[in-house]
């Protein structure tokens, strides 16, 4: 037995590279999965021990691997400690703050997201200040250039906490992004002179250039095909409309509206194959100079030039540098589309943005390109003699047609497959009909949609762009009608409950070995992927949850249904538990349910023999305490009801955030949003106003 796992093992030998981001990948996570943040001295220590063992592996696989999983972490820590920022802990009232703007989103029609540098906030000392605050504001209100200095009245807050413990956390994602509070505009917006800087030069002519193009395409399309046009070329996606949306989710083809892979592969696989087109109808130069580089060099450089229109956003500059590094192995005379190549895009990102080995678009991209780069080299692979025999020209042109169509719908059923494990843990969401949606747009969209996008974009220079933009709104209504017709298919609204995070990470591996491991060693990524799906039946999805400010809270019914009490408060929060809870159902609807006996300012109900009080406000006489087991309320109790085992009022939602809790055997289990989030830089602990305002 021995011998066989050291053959299987010594099979596994020379993929260092491939299982190079693994391993950095696991070494990230580990970082973001402590309970407390480590001191620099421990990175340091990690980074020593790191440095020896790569001094010391001579070649040795496994040693390689696990200094690269110690400076995964290392990177995770010091990218943490670089992009630090004081943050918000307090609700503000409405006080006067300025800054510099760094970025202006558009968040819909009449609303934009500013993303502020501020020097100066009412109250606060300048060590207080956040790097950056990211901003709602009504467009009322004005609408700032990027690199102006403004000043206004706004209310801010602190980022966000998870909705649920356990939850996707998205003020770390904030935090990653430099930003330290949010807020929202309620004063109109005053010009106090502008910043000089290239960046900020450079954004703002970006940002002025998208406008311009989208005014351009509003001109000659209208409604939702405008908007979804805007969105290809441009990035800019707030106009489009919810139900649009939800159909792109549902038959899969969501992708398709967030500039990325896809996109990316068209616009500069478009390029690389026009300017090499181009260049061969010169045979003096295509027989003397290697035509196929320049056609790469030309690919890098138009791929570089639509992400910065695009954006630049994570996403739009994790496909670039992953194209980067196909379009650079051609130009070194080496296979484009290769494991090895995705390895390496792979660690460049993660070098240079650690946190995104926790992002959904990163595990996404990376488990869909890893999973057609294995596919890809196995089509690709020798084949024997006897498969190489003489046939008429119908024969050969019936068989290519037939391999074309074999791997377009392999590649598309890979590609689904492998990016819907991260996709089920983080969005609980599967499309069932994926295939069948993106068998049928993504030719339209290759061949129709992106080309000419392209083709608009360069001649709006020239006012040409009146034809390309026609064809273009033909195809995204074609795009749009195999949306729909798919997401009307019995059962393709998908949803199930979310994945635990034991199963997701058996199921991400067991595909990996599958991919990047030789030999019998596939055999083990086969059973984890059984271990995986077998993992995830066992979803412990609590009895009752609390929103984290308790304006309002559900309980899980014996079908499995959240029931909640309040029908008109804490609507994000309830939107995100039903989608946990695997339920494609309106908040207006679920809320419906029965299961709350309410009047007045309170609700009650009861749930595993435990009897629960629901209380609103605290106007009027305090409730009797004497027959509930579990009382939250939305308001502090103090000293009142002391006498029930469990109270959530105000003051612990204030402190902890959500909370959530398992009723068994007549124990109550509580767990909140902040004490599974642990003591991070990313978590806010709170502070009184009046705290804060004595800082000053």
């Amino acid at each position: 037995m021995a011998g066989k796992l050291q053959e299987v093992w010594e099979a596994q030998l020379g993929a260092t590279v491939l299982w190079a981001p693994v391993a950095l990948t696991f070494g990230i996570w580990s970082y973001f999965a402590l309970p407390r943040e480590p001191g620099l001295p421990i990175a340091g220590f990690f980074m020593l021990v790191a440095f020896l063992l790569f001094c010391k592996a001579r070649g040795r696989m496994g040693i390689v691997l696990l200094a690269i999983l110690l400076s995964g972490f290392v990177l995770a820590k010091f990218r943490a400690e670089m992009i630090a920022t004081p943050l918000l802990k307090a609700v503000t009232g409405e006080i006067v703050v300025s800054g510099i703007v760094r970025d202006v989103e558009r968040a819909s029609e009449r609303r934009a997201t500013i993303i502020l540098e501020p020097d100066k906030i009412e109250g606060m000392t300048t060590p207080q200040l956040p790097r950056r605050l990211r901003l709602s504001n009504s467009l009322s209100n004005g609408e700032p250039a990027i690199g102006a200095r403004i000043a206004f009245r706004a209310r801010l807050g602190p980022i966000a906490s998870p909705t649920m413990p356990g939850g996707f956390d998205y003020g770390r994602q904030l935090y990653f992004q430099g930003i330290g509070g949010t807020g929202r505009i309620t004063s109109k917006i005053d010009a106090l002179g502008s910043a000089s800087s290239a960046s900020l030069w450079l954004s703002g002519t970006l940002h002025n250039l998208r406008q311009d193009i989208g005014s351009r395409i509003r001109q000659h399309l209208q409604g939702t095909i405008a908007a979804f046009a805007e969105a290809l070329i441009t990035g800019e996606r707030a106009s489009i409309p919810k139900d649009v949306n939800k159909s792109l989710q549902v038959s899969g083809l969501y992708h398709i509206l967030s500039i990325s892979g896809l996109h990316m592969s068209l616009a500069a696989g478009g390029m690389f194959w026009l300017a090499r087109a181009v260049l061969a109808l010169f045979p003096a130069v295509a027989l003397r100079w290697p035509i196929k580089k320049w056609a790469a060099v030309a690919a890098l450089a138009f791929g570089f030039a639509y992400m910065l229109l695009a954006g630049s956003d994570p996403p739009t500059t994790r496909s670039y540098i992953m194209l980067a590094v196909v379009f650079v192995a051609i130009i070194v005379d080496r296979p484009a589309i290769s494991l090895r190549n995705l390895a390496l895009a792979a660690l460049l990102i993660l070098i240079l943005q650690p946190e995104s080995a926790i992002q959904a678009s990163f595990q996404m991209s990376f488990m869909a390109v890893m999973g057609l780069a294995a596919f890809f080299e196995y089509w690709n692979r020798p084949k024997p003699e006897r498969e190489y025999r003489i046939e008429n020209r119908r024969a050969y042109y019936a068989r290519k047609l037939y391999q074309v169509a074999l791997a377009s719908i392999l590649t598309t059923l890979i590609a689904g497959s492998f990016s819907s494990i991260p996709a089920a843990y983080h969005f609980g969401r599967l499309a069932p009909y994926g295939v069948l949606a993106n068998g049928l747009a993504v030719p339209v969209v290759s061949l129709v949609v992106m080309p000419f996008a392209a083709l608009g974009a360069v001649l709006m220079p020239l006012g040409l762009e009146a034809w390309p933009l026609a064809i273009l709104g033909k195809g995204l209504e074609m795009v749009l009608s195999i949306s729909d017709h798919v997401a009307t298919l019995p059962g393709a609204q998908s949803v199930i409950p979310q994945v635990p995070l034991a199963s997701a990470i058996a199921l991400a591996l067991g595909a990996s070995i599958l991919c990047l491991a030789n030999r019998q060693a596939k055999y083990a990524g086969g059973v984890l992927l059984i271990t995986g799906f077998a993992l995830a039946q066992f979803n412990g999805f609590p009895d009752l949850l609390i929103e984290r400010t308790a304006a309002n809270t559900a309980f899980r019914n014996g079908s499995g249904e959240l029931v909640f009490a309040n029908s008109r408060r804490g609507r994000f929060a309830a939107e995100k538990w039903l989608q946990s809870n695997g339920e494609e159902i309106a908040f207006k609807q679920a809320a419906a349910r029965p299961g709350w006996a309410c009047e007045a300012r309170s609700c009650r109900s009861e749930i595993k023999g435990k009897v629960i009080g629901y209380f609103l406000d605290g106007e009027g006489a305090q409730p009797a305490c004497t027959d509930f087991d579990i009382i939250i309320a939305a308001y502090p109790l103090r000293g009142a009801c002391k006498s029930v085992p469990t109270r959530i009022d105000r003051f612990d939602v204030w402190r902890m955030g959500s909370h959530a809790i398992v009723i068994e055997g007549g124990t109550t289990a509580i767990t909140t949003a902040r004490g599974l989030s642990g003591n991070r830089p990313w978590v806010v602990v709170p502070e009184p106003r009046k705290k804060m305002a004595l800082t000053r």
